[in-house]
């Protein structure tokens, strides 16, 4: 297969299974159209992280190279919480989150993709904290494994930390490995936050503000989501492009968005959990996500 059957300029892709060893990762996201896929590296609901062996590595690498896939994001596990209150639950974190990183380098990713947490006492404490934390982690990996540490926008429900581009700028403010962060921002989640994005008065609001706070730089990443529930709800659900409340012309706007177009768009829309049925659904709506994009 070669590059060249998906070779649009812009990247569009999925955050796709790889089950049964990450290698496999690609032939899911070839089979759906993609040219920039997302990963999990174990079991996103467990602390254990399973350990990469040279040959799984070397594997991984091998198979990348015939792929058209041309970046590699890998999310964290749901588990870690960088911004928690409770110092154990920072440090099983901490852990955690180090562990997956070694494999994200260890398989040459793009970047390493996370949520900052919540903070049961105050959003200013979870800031401070979560600061703390990926201070701790950037240098605890510097030396041996400096993937990318992207950080993601969140929902806001539940005393979530990072929904608003506020607080991701103070956290910004507070880290001292600059140069080892980036960030990725999710539609679905900005929309349910607050931050409308459907029209190009919209987008250009939330660029303006980003690069004001922290750089359009440091922007690595879209999560390319619609949502089923509306602007400000909270509530965290995805729903396929087009579908949801912000609309097929909203990611009109997104994807003609100039300062945009050179970023990868990942997708997280809902699946069902059978293979074939999600693939051609999927390939359906990277067809359309690339139609829309034209």
């Amino acid at each position: 297969m070669t590059a060249s059957r998906y070779n649009t300029g812009m990247l569009f892709g999925y955050h796709v299974s790889s089950a049964g060893g990450l290698y496999r990762a690609f032939a899911e996201a070839e089979a759906i159209g993609c040219t920039v896929m997302q990963i999990f590296v174990g079991s996103p609901q467990v602390w254990h992280t399973p350990e990469l062996s040279d040959a799984a590595a070397a594997r991984f690498k091998e198979r990348w190279k015939i792929s058209p896939v041309r970046q590699v994001l890998v999310h964290s596990a749901y588990l870690p919480n960088p911004a928690s209150h409770k110092a154990t639950l920072r440090g099983f974190s901490l852990k955690k989150m180090k562990e997956e990183m070694k494999v994200a380098y260890r398989i040459g990713a793009t970047g390493y993709n996370f949520h900052c947490g919540s903070n049961k006492h105050s959003n200013g404490e979870g800031v401070r904290l979560a600061t703390e934390t990926l201070n701790r982690l950037a240098e605890l990996t510097d030396e041996k494994w400096p993937v990318q540490l992207i950080i993601e926008n969140d929902a806001g429900a539940g005393n979530r930390i990072g929904d608003t581009i506020k607080e991701l700028g103070q956290i910004w403010r507070g880290l001292k490995h600059k140069a080892r962060f980036g960030f990725c921002l999710d539609t679905c989640h900005l929309f349910v936050s607050g931050i409308d994005v459907r029209t190009p008065k919209d987008i250009r609001a939330l660029l303006r503000e980003f690069d004001q706070r922290i750089g359009l730089k440091h922007l690595k990443f879209i999560h390319a989501n619609d949502t089923k529930f509306d602007l400000g709800s909270k509530k965290d659900r995805h729903e396929l492009i087009g579908k949801g409340y912000i609309g097929r012309q909203g990611f009109i706007n997104l994807f003609h968005t100039t300062r945009l177009k050179h970023l990868p768009f990942i997708m997280e829309t809902p699946y069902t959990g059978e293979s074939k049925v999600d693939i051609d659904s999927r390939s359906k709506e990277i067809k359309l996500v690339r139609r829309l994009a034209k």
